[in-house]
């Protein structure tokens, strides 16, 4: 019989050890995983670890007798792992065993396939679990903190495992790197540990995986684990392995046309309905361009919020295509249409947290587009402090991905870093960045200049993929053509007609309050997060009258007293709420 391997559990205090221990003695098959028990001489009622208690005397009879493996001191206490873990390798079996990592040296001469596992987490959270403990002082911590660590010696086997989670992802973590490690289980569960792990897959693995994912046959702390690994490590060939294999999900919708378009944004500043008014302006062209949309998720209102003013978005797969194929084009909701149960478990997981999921964004939302039938697809990206992507350089390169991975599904992709600096258009809310849109396409005089120009940047480059059409420059040329004949108001009329005619809101009993500067200067900021968060304050976008309504932008030059913006609500407690709340912070910043 092979010889087991002797997993040798090391890594700091506050690493929690001892916890992913206990978590694995539970999951683990007690015939193929022995935990080993350590004799220390301290109390058996002392707390922490259940141990072997002996006084100095007996440890040290222990040890002349040759009952132990090996040895050590620690924190004025002696520490013996028993001889008897031999006979347990021997017969094939696993031996999991906490110890310290000076005892390596000896144990690669006592044990055969000896893997060390380093239990580690980030700097501020060892900090923060040691003093949870209370047992050192802060200086005590700080000291412990800032010991340096001797290499492990040549040739030692260290596998590490980050617990910087929850203690069940962690524990999912501790299990996957050990199963990882042995290398005995069948496809696609090898493939999961082997990501939980930190390892790159392929699309081979991927491919199963993925199917048992979206069949719901794994969840809990090991999807959790997982999806976390997928925003963590996702070199450019898994981001296309991704892509396909989730293409693969869903089957892809035909429309009968050798090119179908999409305009998709990844979204986050306010206001900004650019595909409002792009989409209308390719359907007036004769481009099919089917475009589902999502609802605010954070933001006072989502592109479905917006176009649910003034049509129905809640549309089946059969009245959409019914849609598209009376107006070219349709603006619906994309919850029943594009759902994916692997990308709702990754929201609830990652949003809470923080986490970046921008790499997986592109897998995601290319597979989306493939699987809508889409085969030429325009990306805005737009970098803000409150976006996915922070800076013009982190765009560009979110850019390159997005076109790199398009190329590998065969989809044609463009995709553009646009500032995302302030707000686009006046509106924030449902109603307000409606009627943005409305007044672009009826070419109003008081449309937002900003919402016009961004639009025609990104319907432009839509037009130019159309051979007919060529260029950027001939592409903006009959853009402008559409919305000054008035051809891009008429299809927008016919997209409203064919999902379904929402009836006018009624503004007459809307609530407002004026929010004047309290300052002069020049405005050299707006920040979308704050406005935004007014919006929902005051009720947006459940209120589709509520949100905030912009009276200048960055470059204005202010005096006291002059209108910054409008808030209103229907709701008289919810217009307080958002009152009070920009009386403490308007978003504006004058200098």
């Amino acid at each position: 019989m092979a010889s087991g391997s002797f997993f040798f559990i090391v890594g700091p205090s506050g690493a929690g050890k001892d916890s992913l221990i206990d978590g694995a003695r539970q999951k683990l098959d007690p015939t193929q995983f022995i935990f080993a028990t350590r004799t220390i001489t301290r109390p058996a009622d002392s707390g922490g670890e259940a141990h072997q208690a002996c006084t100095q005397s007996e440890f040290a009879q222990l040890e002349q007798q040759g009952k132990f493996l090996i040895t050590w001191q620690a924190h004025n206490l002696s520490y013996g792992l028993p001889s008897t873990l031999l006979e347990a390798l021997a017969a094939g079996q696993h031996v999991i065993a906490n110890g310290s990592r000076a005892m390596v040296a000896q144990l690669n001469e006592r044990v055969p396939n000896l893997v060390v596992v380093e239990i580690g987490a980030p700097a501020e959270i060892l900090a923060q679990r040691l003093a949870q403990r209370g047992r050192e002082s802060a200086d005590d911590v700080a000291k412990r903190l800032a010991r340096k660590t001797e290499p492990y010696p040549e040739g030692t086997h260290v596998l590490r495992v980050t617990n910087d989670q929850t203690p069940a992802i962690g524990v999912s973590r501790f299990i996957a790197a050990l199963y990882t490690q042995l290398g005995k289980n069948p496809a696609p569960l090898a493939s999961l540990y082997k990501k939980i792990a930190g390892f790159a897959l392929s699309e081979t693995e991927y491919r199963p995986l993925l199917a048992a994912i979206h069949q719901k046959q794994y969840s809990g702390a090991e999807l959790e684990a997982f999806l976390i690994a997928c925003t963590q490590q996702l070199l450019d060939d898994e981001l296309i392995a991704l892509a396909r294999c989730r293409s693969e999900l869903m089957p892809r919708i035909s429309w009968g046309r050798d090119m179908v378009v999409d305009k998709h944004s990844l979204g986050g500043i306010p206001g900004s309905r650019v595909t409002m008014v792009v989409i209308p302006i390719v359907a007036a062209h004769g481009l099919l361009i089917p475009k589902t949309s999502s609802r605010a998720i954070t933001s006072a209102a989502g592109s479905a919020d917006a176009m649910e003013v003034l049509a129905k978005v809640d549309l089946t797969p059969e009245q959409l295509k019914q849609c598209v194929a009376q107006a070219n084009a349709c603006i619906a909701w994309n919850g029943k249409l594009n759902h994916s149960v692997i990308d709702d478990v990754m929201n609830a997981i990652t949003r809470p947290l923080g986490l970046d999921t921008r790499r997986w964004s592109v897998a995601s939302i290319l597979s989306k587009k493939y699987s809508a039938g889409a085969t030429h697809v325009v990306i805005d990206i737009p970098y803000s402090n409150g976006a996915k992507a922070k800076t013009q350089v982190a765009a560009e390169e979110l850019a390159r991905l997005f076109e790199m991975v398009g190329t590998a599904l065969g989809l044609v992709v463009k995709a553009f870093a646009t500032d995302g600096q302030a707000p686009i258009g006046r509106g924030i809310g449902p109603a307000l960045e409606a009627r943005d849109v409305v007044q672009v396409l009826e070419r109003h005089p008081e449309a937002p200049a900003d919402l016009l120009e961004k639009s025609l940047f990104f319907a432009s480059q839509i037009l130019a993929l159309d051979p007919a059409v060529g260029s950027v420059a001939k592409g903006r040329a009959r853009a402008l053509e559409l919305l000054n004949s008035g051809a891009a108001n008429t299809a927008m009329q016919s997209i409203v007609a064919a999902q379904g005619a929402q009836p006018p809101l009624t503004w007459s009993g809307v609530l407002k309050h004026e929010v004047r500067a309290q300052q002069s200067g020049r405005v050299q900021a707006i920040d979308g997060f704050v406005i935004s968060g007014l919006g929902r304050c005051a009720g947006a976008p459940a209120d589709q009258l509520a949100g905030v309504d912009l009276a200048c932008g960055i470059g204005t030059s202010v005096s006291v007293g002059d209108l910054l913006y409008v808030l209103q609500a229907s709701d008289q407690a919810k217009l307080a709420q958002a009152v009070a709340l920009a009386q403490s912070d308007c978003g504006y910043r004058l200098g």
